[in-house]
C-alpha cells in the first residue's frame, strides 16, 4: 500500500493538526504502543496516526517512520476476528476511517478517560467514547491478553460510523478528504489523467467504490476467466496425449499458470483498481481460496508426476508391490501436504480449523472401525513388502492347493494366475497366513523328477545312458546343472530309476515332463528296454487235492492231542 502513502503526501502538506507534537516523537524500533488502559490506547492511536501524517507530509517521506507509525496505530485495534489474508488492508482502512470519525466528533478531555490506576481501582473492562459507539475493551484471551484495544465490534462497524458522520464538518486543523482520496485513487498502471477525464457519474461512489472501480473489478475478473478457459482446454488436450517422457511435467503447467493468474488478478484488484472495504474482503478471500485450490491441484499433480516418473523406470515393474508402495507413499505425501495446506489456509482465512479437524479425527476413528478388513488387507500388503516372500512374476504354490504365477501384488490383494489361465484374487490378510512355496526362489531354475522302472533283466548302464541322451536332446532342459540319472530302489516288479533335469522356469514343468516321458518311451522301445508292469502268478488247486490236504491236517491234529 506504499503507493497510496506517496499519493497522499500532497494532501498531508496542508495538514497542521498535531504537527508540533508529532515532530518531536522518537520512534524506538521495538517499542510497542501503550495499551495498558483506555486513556493510553486513545493517546497512542492519536499520537502514532499523527506521526504517520507528519511523516507523509515531509518533503522526502521516511519509509521507516511511515511504516512504524502505521503499524503501531494498527496495533491499537483488536483484529483477532479478521482473517490474516486481509488483516493488513483492514488495519490500514481502520486507521483512516477512525481518524476520519475522530476528526469530526468532539472528544473528551484525556483526564476524563480511565488510566491504568482507575482501571485497577474500578476494574474497568470496557470504555466507550461519550456519545458514540466507539468502544475500547480489555482483551480477555490470546496474545494480546490484558491490553485495551478498539473492540472487534468497533472495527467491524467503522465503515458504518464513517457513513454516519461523513456529512459533518471537520474540526479545525483536521486533514480533509484523506479517506475518500485513498479509496478512490488508482495504482501506477492507471494514469491520473485517465481518471480525471472520466464522466462524473463514473467517479460517484457506490458501496465504498467508485463506479470506475466497479468496472475495473468486473473487467479484471472477466479477463481472468477468459484466460483460464483456454489454459484448461490446452491442459486437457495435452493430458490425453501420449508422452514419451517418463516425467510428465507438462501436466503442471495449468495449475501453476492458474496460480500465477490468481496472483496477478489479486494484485490488479487490490493495488491498481484499489478496491477497498467489504468488497475487497470478499473478492480477496474468493481469489485466494481459488489460489489455494490450484495449489492443492499442483501438489496432487506433482505427486502423480513424481510417482509416474519413478515407477516407469526400468528397475520397477508396474504390477509389482514396489510400484504400489511408491504410489502409496507419493499419494500419502501429497495428501499430507494438501491437508497441511488446507489447515494453514483455514487459519489464514480465520476459520476454526482446529475444531473442524478434531471432529474429522473422531469421524476417522469410526471409519477405521468400519473398514477394519480393509485395514487388515493394507497391513498384510505392508507385511508382504517387508518380508518379500514373493514378487510379481514368481511361481508359487499355496498350502490350499492353488499354484500359479503371481501377476500383481497390491496393497489390498494379490492376484495369482493358474495354469488353467484362471485369475485368483486373494486378500493380503489371508495370503499372509498361508504356507507359501515359492518355486522361483532362491533360483528361477526348477528341478523336475521323472520316475521310470525297468525290468530286472535290463542292462543298467544302457538304461542310464539312454535316459541321459534323451535329456540332453531336449531343448527345454538346461545344460547347467547337467541332467542326472539315479537308481533309487529295487521294486517288486522293476528296478526304479529317476531322471533329474532342470527347467529354466517352474511353468515349464508340465510340458517338459510330457516331452521327456514320451521320448523315453520311444527310446526304450527302440533299445529293447522293457518297462515292466505288475504281474501276479495264480495257482489253481483241484477238489481231490484239497481233501487230501484236509485229511493230513486232521491226522496231525490227533497226533498232537495223544501226546
Amino acid at each position: 500500500m506504499l503507493r497510496f502513502f506517496i499519493r497522499l503526501i500532497v494532501l498531508f502538506m496542508t495538514v497542521s493538526m498535531f504537527a508540533s507534537a508529532a515532530s518531536g516523537v522518537t520512534m524506538f524500533p521495538l517499542e510497542p504502543p501503550d495499551t495498558s488502559s483506555p486513556r493510553a490506547t486513545l493517546e497512542s492511536f492519536i499520537l502514532y496516526s499523527d506521526v504517520f501524517y507528519a511523516a507523509m507530509r515531509a518533503p522526502v517521506p521516511d519509509p521507516y517512520e511511515v511504516r512504524e507509525s502505521l503499524e503501531r496505530a494498527v496495533r491499537c485495534f483488536d483484529l483477532s476476528r479478521i482473517a490474516p489474508t486481509i488483516a493488513k488492508d483492514v488495519g490500514l482502512e481502520s486507521v483512516l476511517r477512525l481518524r476520519e470519525v475522530l476528526d469530526r466528533i468532539p472528544l473528551p478531555d484525556l483526564e476524563d478517560v480511565p488510566d491504568k490506576n482507575e482501571v485497577k481501582k474500578q476494574d474497568v473492562v470496557n470504555w466507550r467514547i461519550p456519545h458514540t459507539e466507539l468502544v475500547i475493551g480489555k482483551v480477555m484471551e490470546g496474545a494480546r491478553l490484558g491490553a485495551f484495544l478498539f473492540t472487534p465490534e468497533t472495527v467491524d462497524q467503522l465503515d458504518k460510523y464513517y457513513g454516519e458522520v461523513q456529512h459533518l464538518p471537520y474540526k479545525d486543523g483536521a486533514a480533509q478528504g484523506i479517506y475518500e482520496e485513498y479509496i478512490y485513487s488508482s495504482g501506477w498502471l492507471i494514469p491520473d489523467g485517465f481518471i480525471s477525464r472520466l464522466p462524473s457519474w463514473m467517479k460517484q461512489g457506490y458501496l465504498g467504490q467508485a463506479m470506475w472501480q466497479w468496472a475495473g473489478l468486473v473487467l479484471t475478473i472477466a479477463l481472468g476467466g477468459l484466460l483460464l478457459w483456454p489454459l484448461l482446454r490446452w491442459h486437457r488436450n495435452w493430458k490425453n496425449r501420449e508422452s514419451s517422457s517418463a516425467w510428465r511435467l507438462v501436466r503442471l503447467v495449468f495449475p501453476l499458470s492458474a496460480m500465477g493468474l490468481c496472483f496477478v488478478m489479486e494484485y490488479i484488484i487490490n493495488t491498481q483498481v484499489n478496491i477497498t472495504g467489504r468488497v475487497l474482503t470478499a473478492t480477496t478471500m474468493a481469489i485466494e481460496a481459488l489460489f489455494f485450490l490450484f495449489v492443492a491441484w499442483a501438489i496432487l499433480v506433482g505427486g502423480n508426476v513424481v510417482m509416474h516418473g519413478i515407477i516407469t523406470s526400468r528397475h520397477i515393474k508396474e504390477e509389482a508391490l514396489d510400484a504400489d508402495v511408491i504410489k502409496l507413499v507419493c499419494r500419502l505425501v501429497s495428501f499430507a501436504l494438501v491437508f497441511t495446506l488446507f489447515y494453514r489456509a483455514g487459519s489464514y482465512f480465520g476459520l476454526p480449523v482446529t475444531a473442524v479437524f478434531a471432529s474429522a479425527g473422531i469421524a476417522g476413528v469410526a471409519v477405521a472401525l468400519a473398514a477394519r478388513e480393509t485395514l487388515a488387507n493394507f497391513f498384510g500388503g505392508v507385511s508382504i513388502f517387508l518380508d518379500r516372500p514373493f514378487r510379481a512374476g514368481d511361481y508359487i504354490v499355496l498350502d490350499s492347493g492353488e499354484r500359479g504365477e503371481v501377476k500383481a501384488v497390491g496393497m489390498r490383494s494379490t492376484r495369482l494366475q493358474t495354469r488353467d489361465d484362471v485369475l485368483i484374487t486373494i486378500p493380503n490378510s489371508v495370503i499372509t497366513n498361508l504356507k507359501i512355496v515359492n518355486q522361483s526362489k532362491p533360483q528361477q531354475d526348477f528341478r523336475i523328477r521323472i520316475k521310470i522302472g525297468v525290468a530286472y533283466t535290463s542292462d543298467l548302464e544302457k538304461v542310464e545312458k539312454v535316459l541321459e541322451d534323451v535329456a540332453r536332446n531336449n531343448a527345454m532342459v538346461m545344460k547347467t546343472p547337467a541332467p542326472r540319472v539315479r537308481l533309487r530302489t529295487f521294486g517288486d516288479f522293476s528296478i526304479n530309476f529317476e531322471l533329474l533335469v532342470w527347467a529354466s522356469r517352474p511353468q515349464e514343468r508340465g510340458r517338459l515332463t510330457h516331452e521327456l516321458s514320451k521320448a523315453i518311451f520311444y527310446r526304450f522301445k527302440e533299445e529293447g528296454i522293457e518297462i515292466p508292469f505288475p504281474q501276479w502268478d495264480i495257482h489253481m488247486r483241484t477238489g481231490k487235492e484239497d481233501a487230501e490236504r484236509q485229511a493230513e491236517y486232521v491226522m496231525e491234529s490227533s497226533s498232537r492231542d495223544n501226546l
